[in-house]
């Protein structure tokens, strides 16, 4: 243990011992296999300790929160019997309910058992704002029609790799929770039914419309608000490990609902549902405390609904949250660790930033785009779900070797990680000017003047892009000079802002029509001018780890839906390693003591071993199925591609 972190543990150990001055009144056990694991830290989110050489813990709470957890330790999971509910074994059960919350003389035993799991490697996917609602937009049915077919993708894309899933908040929606009966317990449920599709592990976060709008406004309201929530999930802050990788989950939303005088509310609800995005002083106690268990040199990920850190119009860092207080304290405790990533949702559009110019360049935020784009209407009207920066909708997957962490964005759509969209300035430029539903938008909406735009100007939203990345855009074999430009990404025009704007029309609610979720500027794209309207485009993307993604484009491109969707770009996925690239074509996973193959067409593949076994099998169509005796690592190949599986 690093010496800081050996200081400062003892003066907490002791700190803990001090406030129970009173008799523990929640004790228990955590084993694996029947032996006690030692140094487990176990917590009801205001007091921690930790486990003995036996494995036993004991300490005095409040119960306020009315739960017990602990934080997973490196290299295990929770022991889930193989008959228990569906939702132990997705929804990790990492903590309990207390059975007498509101007797704080009673003691309560709270035993937990845990099994090991080699995560040293593995695999997290950060998705943010599901927020289904069961609404008209028919987003239910498009959450599982687009969205868990592709998490199965992505589970066996991975292999015998472990694969995770954290969802950054907004997993349901409040405003509805009574008038379409569909709350956060809905969307446990949900998850649990389609688990024939959704096999990785969910850890959670609470996000503003997670909490409940029946709570009357008081100074409790915040935490009345989300009891619901952390009786479906559990707690709404906690810390676990995986690997050689601290994750911390926070709740950085404080709900207020406020009434307003002679407000009309929606069935169920008594106020404004508005909110302040702030961490309190009590989870950054806590907070405090678990990194003191933490080293300077282990990666952490701090999870949370709304960004820290947003972007401004100069591309520079500043606070997103409205005082900046919570920012400046979180990033503090955190400036000391080597490498820090901040995951966060509730904006629906995509960015990356450090915040070096206040001083943390250890930090990197990632603003993860909605798994729904915008609130699934873009799909609703056009099938194509994006975000109001143009982004599609999906997620962040981070691959994690060790320490080593790279990322990439993952979509809803069907090529599955396009990087970029191609825009041509001059059709755009035409459209602008004659599309008529866009000129009467103009009319009462503020919006990009793209009628200035240089003659055969090249536009390309980068969707994931942060300042390592390289962007190269040629005509023909000549490199233009590419500047970064605040835009609009006119598909989100195309599949949301027109089709809704005829909506209310059509419905003859013109005047309802809301810019909450038009097209944003974004601060992703760039600009580059061309010698010709009909020269052929190609753009190069270089990400951080040496991922290159290239696309050629005709012009004129059509500034259609058709014309403007992704696809079509060649990914060369050297910065990652072959197991965690994605083929759709070929899948190789564990089943039981055997190696099962997918292919979509016949061939032959390589299963070898580290001890020198090779062997050639053929392969039909569908899956194959080939026993192997022996443990340990064997590698599956196939047209260049190739698996790790590791047998245990």
């Amino acid at each position: 243990m690093h010496m800081k972190k050996l200081l400062l543990s003892l003066p907490l150990w002791v700190c803990s011992i001090l406030l129970q001055a009173q008799e523990p009144n929640i004790t228990g056990t955590i084993t694996c296999s029947g032996v006690g694991v030692e140094g487990v830290i176990v917590s009801d989110g205001y007091v921690l300790t930790q486990t003995d050489a036996e494995g036993k813990y004991a300490f005095y709470s409040e119960k306020k929160n009315g739960y017990v957890f602990y934080t997973l330790p490196s290299g295990y999971m929770p022991y889930v019997k193989s008959y228990a509910p569906t939702s132990e074994k997705i929804f990790v059960p990492f903590w309990q309910a207390l059975d007498f919350p509101s007797r704080k003389e009673k003691v309560e035993v709270h035993d937990f058992k845990l099994k090991v799991e080699n995560n040293e490697s593995h695999i997290m996917i950060f998705a943010a704002d599901p927020q289904v609602a069961n609404r008209e937009t028919n987003d239910l049915n498009q959450y599982k029609n687009q969205f868990f077919p592709r998490m199965k993708e992505e589970y066996l894309a991975a292999g015998s790799t472990p694969i995770y899933t954290t969802v950054l908040g907004d997993l349901s929606w409040d405003y509805y929770w009574y008038s379409k009966s569909y709350s956060i317990a809905n969307y446990k449920s949900e998850i649990i039914n389609q688990s024939n599709l959704y096999k990785l592990k969910h850890f959670h976060v609470i996000g503003n419309h997670d909490h409940d709008g029946a709570t009357h406004h008081t100074d409790s309201t915040d935490f009345m608000a989300a009891g619901k929530f952390r009786y479906s999930m559990g707690p709404n802050y906690y810390s676990y490990n995986l690997g050689k990788i601290h994750y911390v989950v926070l709740d950085d939303i404080i709900y207020l609902n406020n009434v307003t005088p002679g407000t009309s509310y929606a069935k169920g609800i008594v106020g404004d549902r508005d909110y302040s995005t702030s961490v309190t002083q009590e989870q950054l106690d806590w907070l405090e405390k678990d990194l003191s268990f933490v080293d300077y040199d282990t990666p952490v990920f701090v999870c949370v609904h709304a960004p820290f850190w947003g972007l401004n119009s100069s591309f520079q860092a500043n606070y997103y949250q409205r005082d900046g207080l919570s920012t400046s304290k979180v990033s503090n405790l955190l400036k000391n660790y080597k490498t820090v990533h901040f995951c966060s949702g509730h904006r629906h559009n995509t960015y990356n930033i450090t915040p070096s110019n206040y001083g943390f360049p250890n930090i990197r935020e990632h603003s993860i785009g909605a798994v729904g784009g915008n609130l699934w209407w873009a799909g609703f009207y056009s099938t194509y779900n994006n975000c109001n920066d143009g982004t599609p909708g999906g997620w962040q997957v981070f691959y994690i070797n060790g320490k080593d962490i790279k990322w990439q964005l993952h979509s809803l759509e069907k090529n599955g990680n396009a990087q970029m969209r191609i825009i041509d300035g001059n059709t755009l430029k035409t459209f602008f000017n004659t599309n008529e539903t866009y000129k009467a938008i103009r009319k009462t909406y503020s919006r990009q003047d793209f009628s200035t735009l240089e003659n055969n100007a090249v536009l390309v939203n980068v969707f994931n892009y942060d300042t390592d990345w390289k962007v190269e855009i040629y005509e023909g074999n000549r490199q233009l000079t590419a500047t970064r430009w605040r835009c609009e990404d006119p598909f989100h025009t195309l599949t949301y802002d027109i089709p809704r704007f005829e909506y209310y029309v059509n419905k003859g609610q013109a005047g309802q029509y809301s810019t909450d979720n038009a097209t944003n500027m974004n601060l992703h794209t760039f600009k580059a001018i061309a010698s010709s309207a009909t020269s052929s485009i190609t753009v190069k993307l270089t990400d951080p780890f040496g991922n290159t993604y290239t696309k050629t484009a005709t012009r004129p491109i059509p500034c259609t839906v058709e014309g403007l969707k992704t696809g079509g770009e060649e990914a060369v996925l050297t910065g990652m390693e072959s197991h965690l690239t994605t083929n759709k074509d070929f899948h190789a996973y564990i089943q039981g003591n055997n190696i099962k193959i997918h292919v979509k067409k016949g061939g032959t593949a390589v299963i070898a071993n580290t001890e020198g076994m090779s062997r050639t099998v053929k392969l039909v169509e569908g899956d194959n199925l080939f026993p192997i005796k022996g443990h340990g690592i064997y590698i599956v190949s196939r047209e260049g591609e190739s698996v790790k599986l590791y047998i245990k």
